[in-house]
């Protein structure tokens, strides 16, 4: 399991545009907020350094959008329509990505995997009472703190991001309570450790066993879910000019 984080304050100018490939450059170009267009440009260019995503044919798309690289499913659709048969052979990385506030986040991973970052702001209660069950709705009011809201958020979202269903998988229908208390009992990732193991306690979610792990980076909470258990998670910076050398 390794993270990779990036911020984008460096690429509001969009340096770095023509290393990513024509699909993407086309979605940055369709944003109207230069935020929006850095966040997903640094998405491009660590796939690219990471992954080695140069082709928009290397990625194909689960059925509710999730990407895979094309070696890690036995068929799949690109962006262009085109069926591809991947070589079962190849130990291509499963990967997710998300991005806000000011920062571009990828996991990678040898199994399923999700990853969501939030920077900590006021929430509004009206989607904590639609997307939380009734525990996670009182264990947020106890703790009294904007990041308690985000600390399950960011769970919710890894999880379905995970599972590759995304909101096909309803966050009100599964809890991720129990690895927050779990953590909370003792040294854990929660304090934005990086040397902390993930919470022992796993959320059952879409027929599978996800374990969880959280870090806290410049006022922004991480969460990533993975099937696998027994792994630790420290972040991993890329600097520009390991993204885009002199270009």
């Amino acid at each position: 399991m390794r993270l990779y984080i990036s911020g984008i304050k460096p690429y509001m100018d969009l340096r770095g545009l023509a290393l990513v490939t024509g699909a993407r450059q086309q979605r940055i170009q369709a944003y109207r907020r230069a935020e929006d267009k850095a966040r997903c440009l640094v998405a491009g260019l660590l796939l690219r350094q990471v992954c080695g995503v140069t082709d928009d044919r290397q990625l194909v798309y689960g059925e509710h959008g999730k990407p895979y690289l094309l070696s890690r499913i036995q068929t799949g659709v690109n962006r262009e329509g085109d069926v591809f048969a991947p070589d079962k052979e190849r130990r291509d990385m499963y990967f997710s990505i998300a991005h806000a506030g000011d920062y571009v986040i990828l996991a990678t991973a040898d199994t399923e995997v999700g990853v969501d970052i939030e920077k900590v702001a006021p929430y509004e209660e009206a989607v904590a009472a639609r997307c939380f069950t009734s525990p996670e709705q009182e264990w947020m009011r106890q703790e009294r703190r904007d990041d308690a809201f985000y600390r399950l958020w960011t769970a919710k979202e890894s999880v379905m991001k995970a599972a590759g269903l995304g909101f096909a998988l309803p966050p009100e229908t599964f809890s991720v309570l129990a690895p927050i208390l779990s953590a909370a009992a003792g040294p854990s990732a929660l304090s934005g450790a990086p040397d902390a193991p993930p919470s022992a306690s796993a959320v059952p979610a879409a027929g599978r066993s996800w374990f969880l792990d959280w870090l806290v980076h410049d006022g922004h909470i991480i969460c990533v879910a993975s099937k696998g258990g027994g792994w630790k998670t420290g972040l991993i910076p890329v600097a520009v000019s390991d993204l885009i050398g002199g270009a």
